[in-house]
């Protein structure tokens, strides 16, 4: 629960921080046409620093901006931010970013999980075309024999398990280095 304009002011500043590191990492990886997206250490980390909604919030955010300053599909997988905040706050809250080991078999979670929710909308929305380097991996999938939906969610796979493994790990690093004063109470319910 908010009890005062300061717990508002600290929300604030920590989902902007969060959505700008999910904007300017996918950024960067798409500029530099990496073969992950980078699009969600900011919503993952927020798990940590805000209350379940605002990171579900962050997450949307995220894709809203992401589809204007970095690619117009992004928006469409918003729902998708959406499940990976969910998880986040899941995980963190039963202590699983203590520990690198299990924050990587998080982020490895993360990733299957996030590939199941974005495939389906890759396959109808944009018939396997998005960002370059999953193009490229569903095209080498596809030209190898496998359907569509095949493809799409074997390079989905691929792609956000690596995607979310490092993202979790960057997460791990972020909150070994904070201050414990910075981070959610573990046993508040909000």
């Amino acid at each position: 629960m908010l009890r005062n304009s300061l717990d508002l002011t600290r929300i604030s500043v920590f989902a902007a921080v969060c959505i700008a590191l999910n904007v300017g990492l996918n950024k960067v990886a798409v500029v530099l046409g990496l073969p992950v997206f980078m699009d969600s250490v900011g919503t993952i980390l927020s798990a940590a620093l805000v209350p379940p909604i605002f990171s579900v919030l962050i997450g949307i955010v995220s894709n809203l901006l992401g589809g204007v300053i970095t690619h117009p599909a992004i928006p469409f997988y918003a729902g998708t931010q959406a499940v990976i905040a969910l998880m986040a706050v899941f995980a963190y809250r039963k202590g699983w970013f203590r520990r690198l080991p299990i924050a990587l078999a998080v982020g490895l979670a993360i990733g299957i999980v996030s590939a199941i929710v974005s495939a389906p909308i890759t396959v109808v929305m944009f018939g396997g075309i998005t960002a370059p380097g999953a193009t490229a991996i569903n095209a080498v999938l596809m030209a190898a024999g496998q359907n569509i939906w095949t493809a799409v969610l074997s390079g989905t796979l691929i792609i956000s398990s690596i995607d979310k493994v490092i993202a979790a790990a960057v997460v791990w690093l972020l909150l070994t280095r904070l201050p414990e004063r910075m981070k959610l109470d573990r046993s508040t319910p909000g």
